[in-house]
């Protein structure tokens, strides 16, 4: 009589479990992506198999630097119109480089609201760079080519790196509308 009681229930309950999650599954794969942050969330990020944000933004990052030292990672979009690419720049540091249309950039509040010692603009070509940063803390680089702006962000760079990459990154660095 054991058996006989407690076997259906099990049954009962296995088949529940098995359908709460097929439904959820269901609703996460089917939800459309939104091109601004759901209400509550301050940054809603997406990430990507590749830098091509034309469904959801409307442009690709082209061409990025990719080689021993500056080595890409994850692609994210944030907010739904601000693509980022994640770097390991070799022996041990990362970077964050984020791309957007015109007026569209979004830069973290940790490094908008930092007073840096040392805010310096040089000539990348004929690309005006601005480089903003304080010895072991944050540090960023930004510019503007055609319709995009570019930020290179890094929270504890040693020894003047993104100023050591910045001319890979300002000229290796392309975006592109894509409709």
């Amino acid at each position: 009589m054991f058996n006989t009681v407690w076997f259906p229930l099990f049954l009962v309950a296995a088949g529940a479990v098995v359908v709460l999650a097929a439904a959820l599954a269901r609703g996460s794969a089917s939800s459309p992506s939104t091109p601004s942050a759901p209400s509550g969330t301050r940054d809603y990020q997406e990430e990507y198999t590749s830098p091509d944000f034309g469904d959801t933004a409307g442009f690709a990052i082209t061409s990025y630097p990719s080689n021993d030292i500056l080595i890409p990672g994850r692609f994210w979009l944030i907010n739904g119109r601000t693509a980022e690419i994640e770097y390991n720049i070799v022996p041990n540091n990362f970077a964050r480089l984020r791309v957007a249309e015109d007026g569209n950039l979004d830069i973290p509040d940790a490094f908008t609201d930092n007073e840096y010692e040392s805010v310096t603009t040089y000539p990348v070509g004929d690309i005006e760079v601005t480089q903003s940063q304080s010895p072991g803390r944050r540090s960023m680089l930004q510019w503007r080519k055609g319709e995009f702006e570019y930020v290179l962000l890094s929270e504890e760079p040693e020894m003047n790196v993104l100023g050591g990459v910045s001319t890979d990154f300002v000229t290796q660095t392309e975006a592109n509308k894509t409709s």
